[in-house]
């Protein structure tokens, strides 16, 4: 017999009824961010959050949650150091060095490089070390902290917000085509619970877009469309928004 629906709100501190909390299992898969900074004293850390993602794209934007350390009673050692020093890097996890990930998970108060047996890559722009062993690496520089009260210490949260101020890519990674071959890299990805997961296959799927529109496929496709925003806001359409929806409907009805 399967299971009744759920439904349960929690912030009046309700619960799923479930042997654990499901919440992190819903919005998934997470890309890792793999983080190494350098503390204001010289210490170099390296550690794993699964709340990460891109921010912005022009330019480059990154972002990864902290949350506070249960054990240490405090932000996570990745967010002290990007707060005092303003700098972190980002390292791509992938299937081979997920062990070595999962291993820099661990809050200790030495450098989790070499407890995660990986290999310090100097970076170019910024003091934090990368992984020698990851396909891909951001240098950043921090634009912003906002910080997240939470229900409870482990709750509470940092959102470190980077602009991406270098990108290393491996060449082996890159295909004849000049894509970068996830299959190869095969990047890693959190899941709910102790689960995780990894690309294994990939398929193209393009957005749909308006009849009239002639830059967001090239701008949202990852191309560049060498028109300035002043041009494009000139060009914008004022007319009256139900003249506009009635050309999209005969537009419509016309390619059916």
């Amino acid at each position: 017999m399967p299971r009744p629906d759920i439904f349960y709100e929690p912030p009046k501190g309700e619960k799923s009824g479930l042997p654990h909390d499901p919440f992190k299992s819903f919005v998934i898969p997470r890309p890792i961010g793999w983080i190494s900074t350098t503390s204001a004293g010289g210490q170099d850390n390296l550690a794993p959050f699964s709340q990460f993602n891109n921010v912005s794209f022009d330019p480059p934007t990154i972002m990864f949650v902290g949350h506070q350390s249960v054990y240490k009673r405090e932000s996570k050692d990745s967010v002290v150091n990007a707060r005092q020093t303003g700098e972190f890097v980002w390292n791509m996890s992938t299937f081979d060095t997920r062990e070595a990930m999962n291993a820099s998970s661990l809050e200790s108060w030495d450098d989790e490089f070499p407890i995660a047996g990986v290999t310090k890559a100097p970076s170019r722009l910024v003091k934090p070390p990368r992984v020698a062993e990851s396909p891909v690496q951001f240098e950043c520089k921090v634009h912003s902290i906002v910080r997240i009260q939470g229900d409870s210490l482990v709750g509470h949260s940092d959102i470190v917000i980077g602009r991406v101020v270098a990108i290393h890519v491996k060449g082996e990674y890159i295909t004849p085509e000049g894509l970068f071959d996830v299959l190869k890299a095969a990047p890693l990805a959190r899941l709910g619970y102790h689960q995780y997961t990894a690309i294994r296959e990939v398929f193209d799927m393009k957005m749909p877009f308006m009849h009239d529109d002639n830059v967001s496929a090239s701008v949202l496709g990852g191309g560049a469309t060498g028109v300035s925003d002043a041009e494009l806001y000139a060009s914008k359409d004022y007319r009256p928004i139900e003249e506009k929806l009635r050309e999209e409907r005969e537009h419509r009805v016309k390619s059916q």
